[in-house]
């Protein structure tokens, strides 16, 4: 009977958890014409980003050259999303360099997110690839 209801409570656990994870994954992919257009203004000059996304558990940092970047319309819905390279990228697990700091795109852009750095540590930056 213990062993049936550990089993219940360990399923009920498991369960929460994979349905808490995902709703991190995308906090900022989709956003307001104004919020991409901040988030562009922002960007526009950036050369480099880097990716890193706290609540996925990522352990480094990676790094992208940007050769395009653009605000588009998401087709059959009302938001918006930042392409770079061609390809939408999550605002909140994205940051550009300012004045020797690496700052996070959402969060320049007034965009709220959560469980995310408002900048890169020296020490996560150390990890970039």
């Amino acid at each position: 009977m213990r062993a049936q209801k550990f089993s219940s409570i360990f399923l009920a656990f498991v369960m929460g958890a994979t349905f808490a994870i995902p709703a991190f994954a995308d906090q900022a992919a989709w956003v307001s014409r104004a919020e991409a257009a901040k988030a562009l203004e922002e960007l526009a000059g950036a050369e480099w980003i880097r990716h890193y996304c706290a609540p996925c558990g990522d352990k480094a940092v990676r790094s992208e050259a940007v050769q395009s970047i653009g605000l588009f319309k998401v087709e059959g819905e009302n938001y918006w999303e930042i392409r770079v390279n061609g390809k939408g990228v999550d605002l909140a697990y994205v940051y550009f360099e300012k004045k020797g700091k690496w700052r996070n795109a959402a969060m320049a852009a007034k965009i709220k997110v959560q469980d995310v750095p408002k900048e890169l540590s020296d020490s996560l930056l150390a990890t970039a690839n």
